[in-house]
């Protein structure tokens, strides 16, 4: 009769545990030329998608991945066009966004 109580309290927590957990990979730099599904290998899910369309109609995807210190964090957006990581960071982005490229998503 012990051993019934102590497999129904173990379910019971059990049950309230969360169903699923969500993976999150600690960030590493990707490399260029990295294809997309590398890159979502080596850092996982990103926190937010940015894509634009620029004048000459290029497709620039942004990844915002998030960068976690001691006390602090930083968003690092990687850029992918034609599925190639061609750089990141936060320069990156501030130079090759412009007022012109169309905010797709």
């Amino acid at each position: 009769m012990k051993n019934f109580l102590v497999i129904g309290l173990f379910l019971m927590f059990i049950g309230c545990a969360p169903a699923a957990y969500q993976i999150v990979k600690p960030y590493a730099d990707p490399q260029y030329g990295m294809t997309k599904m590398q890159m979502f290998d080596l850092l996982g899910k990103p926190e937010s998608v940015e894509i634009y369309k620029q004048l000459d109609l290029t497709r620039v995807e942004f990844y915002i991945y998030v960068k976690k210190y001691l006390s602090s964090e930083e968003k690092v957006p990687v850029c992918v066009i034609n599925n190639k990581v061609v750089g990141w960071g936060k320069n990156y982005y501030e130079d090759h966004v412009t007022q012109d490229d169309i905010r797709i998503r």
